[in-house]
Protein backbone atom coordinates (compact mmCIF):
# COMPACT_ATOMS: atom_id res chain seq x y z
CA UNK A 1 0.00 0.00 0.00
CA UNK A 2 1.30 3.21 -1.25
CA UNK A 3 1.48 5.74 1.92
CA UNK A 4 0.79 9.40 2.03
CA UNK A 5 3.67 10.38 4.14
CA UNK A 6 6.03 7.80 5.53
CA UNK A 7 8.97 9.60 6.77
CA UNK A 8 6.98 9.93 10.55
CA UNK A 9 9.83 9.49 13.39
CA UNK A 10 9.94 5.83 14.13
CA UNK A 11 8.83 6.74 18.58
CA UNK A 12 5.50 8.22 16.83
CA UNK A 13 2.11 6.64 17.71
CA UNK A 14 1.46 6.76 14.32
CA UNK A 15 4.73 4.62 13.08
CA UNK A 16 3.49 1.08 14.41
CA UNK A 17 0.48 1.52 12.51
CA UNK A 18 2.28 2.56 9.54
CA UNK A 19 4.64 -0.79 10.03
CA UNK A 20 1.86 -2.89 10.27
CA UNK A 21 -0.61 -1.64 6.95
CA UNK A 22 3.18 -1.23 5.07
CA UNK A 23 3.24 -5.57 5.51
CA UNK A 24 0.21 -6.26 5.12
CA UNK A 25 -2.00 -5.67 7.54
CA UNK A 26 -5.62 -4.43 6.84
CA UNK A 27 -7.57 -1.76 8.52
CA UNK A 28 -11.01 -1.07 7.78
CA UNK A 29 -11.79 0.98 10.82
CA UNK A 30 -10.44 3.02 13.16
CA UNK A 31 -11.87 3.68 16.62
CA UNK A 32 -10.44 6.34 19.10
CA UNK A 33 -11.60 5.96 22.22
CA UNK A 34 -11.02 8.96 24.49
CA UNK A 35 -10.16 11.14 20.60
CA UNK A 36 -10.56 14.67 22.68
CA UNK A 37 -10.81 16.53 19.29
CA UNK A 38 -10.03 14.13 17.20
CA UNK A 39 -6.51 14.83 15.73
CA UNK A 40 -4.81 11.56 16.20
CA UNK A 41 -7.72 10.14 13.88
CA UNK A 42 -6.91 12.70 11.50
CA UNK A 43 -3.61 11.99 11.37
CA UNK A 44 -4.30 7.92 10.23
CA UNK A 45 -6.73 9.26 7.42
CA UNK A 46 -3.57 11.19 5.96
CA UNK A 47 -1.02 9.03 6.34
CA UNK A 48 -2.02 5.85 5.78
CA UNK A 49 -5.46 5.68 4.07
CA UNK A 50 -8.39 8.30 3.39
CA UNK A 51 -10.59 5.83 3.42
CA UNK A 52 -10.85 4.47 6.78
CA UNK A 53 -13.70 4.92 8.71
CA UNK A 54 -13.16 6.89 11.67
CA UNK A 55 -15.40 6.13 14.73
CA UNK A 56 -14.23 9.10 17.17
CA UNK A 57 -15.63 8.67 21.10
CA UNK A 58 -15.04 11.25 23.98
CA UNK A 59 -16.46 11.49 27.05
CA UNK A 60 -17.02 15.13 27.49
CA UNK A 61 -19.01 17.79 25.81
CA UNK A 62 -16.58 20.21 25.12
CA UNK A 63 -14.79 18.07 22.27
CA UNK A 64 -18.04 17.65 20.28
CA UNK A 65 -18.01 20.47 18.55
CA UNK A 66 -14.83 19.65 16.79
CA UNK A 67 -15.68 15.84 16.51
CA UNK A 68 -19.16 16.91 14.77
CA UNK A 69 -16.98 18.95 12.36
CA UNK A 70 -14.61 15.71 11.31
CA UNK A 71 -17.92 13.59 11.10
CA UNK A 72 -20.00 16.07 9.23
CA UNK A 73 -16.90 16.79 6.55
CA UNK A 74 -15.01 13.81 6.02
CA UNK A 75 -17.85 11.49 7.41
CA UNK A 76 -17.72 8.51 10.24
CA UNK A 77 -19.32 8.53 13.55
CA UNK A 78 -18.38 10.07 16.89
CA UNK A 79 -19.98 10.03 20.41
CA UNK A 80 -20.08 11.75 23.37
CA UNK A 81 -20.23 9.22 26.00
CA UNK A 82 -17.76 7.60 28.53
CA UNK A 83 -16.94 3.65 27.77
CA UNK A 84 -16.99 0.74 29.91
CA UNK A 85 -17.98 -2.09 31.19
CA UNK A 86 -21.18 -1.59 31.21
CA UNK A 87 -24.58 0.69 29.46
CA UNK A 88 -25.78 3.85 31.54
CA UNK A 89 -24.09 6.56 33.74
CA UNK A 90 -20.90 6.50 35.65
CA UNK A 91 -20.03 9.13 38.31
CA UNK A 92 -16.47 10.89 38.33
CA UNK A 93 -14.13 13.16 39.27
CA UNK A 94 -13.77 16.76 37.52
CA UNK A 95 -10.48 16.91 36.51
CA UNK A 96 -8.09 20.06 36.75
CA UNK A 97 -8.31 19.73 33.16
CA UNK A 98 -10.73 18.12 30.87
CA UNK A 99 -7.66 15.96 29.31
CA UNK A 100 -7.17 13.95 32.70
CA UNK A 101 -10.53 12.58 32.68
CA UNK A 102 -10.38 9.28 33.77
CA UNK A 103 -13.75 6.76 34.39
CA UNK A 104 -11.28 4.53 36.63
CA UNK A 105 -12.60 3.24 40.33
CA UNK A 106 -9.15 4.19 41.42
CA UNK A 107 -8.94 7.59 40.06
CA UNK A 108 -12.46 8.06 41.78
CA UNK A 109 -14.96 7.40 39.46
CA UNK A 110 -18.21 5.77 41.13
CA UNK A 111 -17.96 8.17 44.46
CA UNK A 112 -19.54 10.76 45.61
CA UNK A 113 -19.44 14.50 46.65
CA UNK A 114 -19.50 18.13 45.15
CA UNK A 115 -16.56 17.57 42.97
CA UNK A 116 -18.33 14.91 40.70
CA UNK A 117 -20.11 15.04 37.39
CA UNK A 118 -22.44 12.20 36.25
CA UNK A 119 -22.12 10.95 32.46
CA UNK A 120 -23.36 8.77 30.22
CA UNK A 121 -21.49 5.61 29.49
CA UNK A 122 -21.56 2.32 27.00
CA UNK A 123 -20.07 -0.23 26.30
CA UNK A 124 -17.37 -0.39 22.82
CA UNK A 125 -19.51 -3.69 21.30
CA UNK A 126 -22.55 -1.38 21.16
CA UNK A 127 -21.73 1.63 19.99
CA UNK A 128 -19.61 0.27 16.72
CA UNK A 129 -22.94 -1.99 15.76
CA UNK A 130 -24.94 1.69 15.77
CA UNK A 131 -22.32 2.70 13.55
CA UNK A 132 -21.78 -0.26 11.62
CA UNK A 133 -18.17 -0.43 12.06
CA UNK A 134 -16.60 -3.57 9.66
CA UNK A 135 -13.31 -5.16 10.54
CA UNK A 136 -10.41 -4.92 10.84
CA UNK A 137 -10.79 -2.76 12.98
CA UNK A 138 -7.60 -0.52 14.94
CA UNK A 139 -8.20 0.55 18.31
CA UNK A 140 -6.61 3.39 20.30
CA UNK A 141 -7.14 3.77 23.89
CA UNK A 142 -6.61 6.79 25.66
CA UNK A 143 -8.39 6.81 28.41
CA UNK A 144 -6.52 7.99 31.72
CA UNK A 145 -6.25 4.37 33.58
CA UNK A 146 -9.76 2.73 31.98
CA UNK A 147 -8.20 0.50 29.88
CA UNK A 148 -9.46 -2.53 31.10
CA UNK A 149 -13.14 -1.39 31.62
CA UNK A 150 -13.16 -0.42 28.07
CA UNK A 151 -11.79 -3.93 27.11
CA UNK A 152 -14.35 -6.01 28.95
CA UNK A 153 -16.64 -3.95 27.09
CA UNK A 154 -15.34 -4.37 23.99
CA UNK A 155 -15.26 -8.63 24.00
CA UNK A 156 -17.21 -8.60 20.40
CA UNK A 157 -15.70 -5.76 19.02
CA UNK A 158 -11.74 -7.27 19.75
CA UNK A 159 -13.03 -10.41 17.84
CA UNK A 160 -12.64 -8.03 14.79
CA UNK A 161 -10.00 -5.86 15.92
CA UNK A 162 -6.52 -6.10 14.05
CA UNK A 163 -4.49 -3.99 16.46
CA UNK A 164 -4.69 -1.43 19.17
CA UNK A 165 -2.85 1.46 20.70
CA UNK A 166 -3.35 1.80 24.11
CA UNK A 167 -1.87 4.33 26.77
CA UNK A 168 -0.51 2.19 29.43
CA UNK A 169 0.41 2.97 33.24
CA UNK A 170 2.98 2.42 35.11
CA UNK A 171 2.44 3.34 38.39
CA UNK A 172 3.08 1.95 42.62
CA UNK A 173 -0.23 2.67 43.58
CA UNK A 174 -3.81 0.91 42.54
CA UNK A 175 -5.60 0.40 39.53
CA UNK A 176 -4.66 -2.01 36.62
CA UNK A 177 -0.49 -2.05 35.64
CA UNK A 178 0.61 -2.86 31.67
CA UNK A 179 0.89 -6.54 32.72
CA UNK A 180 -2.80 -6.57 32.94
CA UNK A 181 -3.42 -5.08 30.27
CA UNK A 182 -1.14 -7.66 28.50
CA UNK A 183 -2.48 -10.76 29.72
CA UNK A 184 -6.32 -9.35 29.12
CA UNK A 185 -5.37 -9.25 25.72
CA UNK A 186 -2.71 -11.95 25.44
CA UNK A 187 -5.68 -14.59 26.45
CA UNK A 188 -8.05 -13.21 23.51
CA UNK A 189 -5.09 -13.94 20.40
CA UNK A 190 -3.35 -11.04 20.83
CA UNK A 191 0.56 -10.02 20.92
CA UNK A 192 2.51 -7.14 22.25
CA UNK A 193 4.04 -5.28 18.77
CA UNK A 194 6.05 -2.37 19.72
CA UNK A 195 6.41 -0.01 22.71
CA UNK A 196 6.64 4.18 21.54
CA UNK A 197 6.37 7.51 23.60
CA UNK A 198 7.89 7.10 27.04
CA UNK A 199 6.90 9.24 29.59
CA UNK A 200 8.83 10.24 32.60
CA UNK A 201 7.51 12.07 35.94
CA UNK A 202 9.22 15.49 36.53
CA UNK A 203 9.64 15.20 39.83
CA UNK A 204 11.83 12.26 39.62
CA UNK A 205 12.84 10.84 36.10
CA UNK A 206 10.78 7.87 36.38
CA UNK A 207 8.89 5.88 34.05
CA UNK A 208 4.86 6.65 34.36
CA UNK A 209 3.82 5.89 30.77
CA UNK A 210 3.76 4.47 27.64
CA UNK A 211 1.80 3.61 24.58
CA UNK A 212 1.95 -0.47 24.03
CA UNK A 213 1.28 -1.65 20.43
CA UNK A 214 -0.68 -5.32 20.32
CA UNK A 215 -1.36 -6.93 17.36
CA UNK A 216 -3.72 -9.93 16.41
CA UNK A 217 -1.89 -13.27 16.40
CA UNK A 218 -3.99 -13.98 13.23
CA UNK A 219 -2.20 -11.01 11.09
CA UNK A 220 1.13 -11.27 12.69
CA UNK A 221 3.34 -10.90 10.29
CA UNK A 222 6.98 -11.03 11.89
CA UNK A 223 7.53 -14.51 11.57
CA UNK A 224 8.16 -14.73 7.86
CA UNK A 225 10.63 -11.74 8.38
CA UNK A 226 14.19 -12.20 9.15
CA UNK A 227 15.74 -9.81 11.79
CA UNK A 228 17.81 -8.25 9.35
CA UNK A 229 18.12 -8.22 5.48
CA UNK A 230 21.74 -9.93 4.16
CA UNK A 231 23.10 -6.09 3.82
CA UNK A 232 21.96 -5.14 7.42
CA UNK A 233 23.56 -8.04 8.80
CA UNK A 234 27.35 -6.90 7.30
CA UNK A 235 26.48 -3.61 8.57
CA UNK A 236 25.38 -4.50 12.11
CA UNK A 237 28.61 -6.68 12.02
CA UNK A 238 30.85 -3.89 11.42
CA UNK A 239 29.53 -1.74 14.15
CA UNK A 240 29.84 -4.07 16.53
CA UNK A 241 33.37 -4.97 15.83
CA UNK A 242 34.00 -1.03 16.05
CA UNK A 243 31.87 -0.57 19.57
CA UNK A 244 34.31 -3.67 21.06
CA UNK A 245 37.25 -1.63 20.18
CA UNK A 246 35.58 1.32 21.33
CA UNK A 247 34.50 -0.11 24.44
CA UNK A 248 37.96 -1.52 25.18
CA UNK A 249 39.27 1.78 25.19
CA UNK A 250 36.56 3.29 27.27
CA UNK A 251 37.58 0.37 29.68
CA UNK A 252 41.16 1.75 30.17
CA UNK A 253 40.34 5.19 30.89
CA UNK A 254 37.55 4.07 33.62
CA UNK A 255 40.46 1.74 35.19
CA UNK A 256 42.15 4.85 35.23
CA UNK A 257 39.77 6.57 36.84
CA UNK A 258 38.73 4.30 39.36
CA UNK A 259 42.69 3.80 40.85
CA UNK A 260 42.97 7.45 40.83
CA UNK A 261 39.81 7.88 42.81
CA UNK A 262 40.46 5.20 45.71
CA UNK A 263 43.93 6.71 45.35
CA UNK A 264 42.72 9.81 46.72
CA UNK A 265 40.27 8.64 48.83
CA UNK A 266 43.13 7.11 50.74
CA UNK A 267 45.26 9.79 51.17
Amino acid sequence: MELTNPTFPRDTLITPMIIMVENGVPISTMVDVGAADGTFGLTVLDAINAGIHLINIDAQDVYESSLRRIAGVLGGNYFISAVGDHDGTISVRKPAHEYWLSTATHMGAGGSGPDMITLPCRQLDGMLREANAKGPIFIKLDVEGAELDVLRGAEDTLKETCGLLIESPVRSSGGPQFIDIYGFLAARGFSLFDIVRLSHRGSDATLYQFYSVFIANRFDFRGRNPLRSATQQVEVTQAVTERRAALLEESTRLISSIKLKRAMAQS
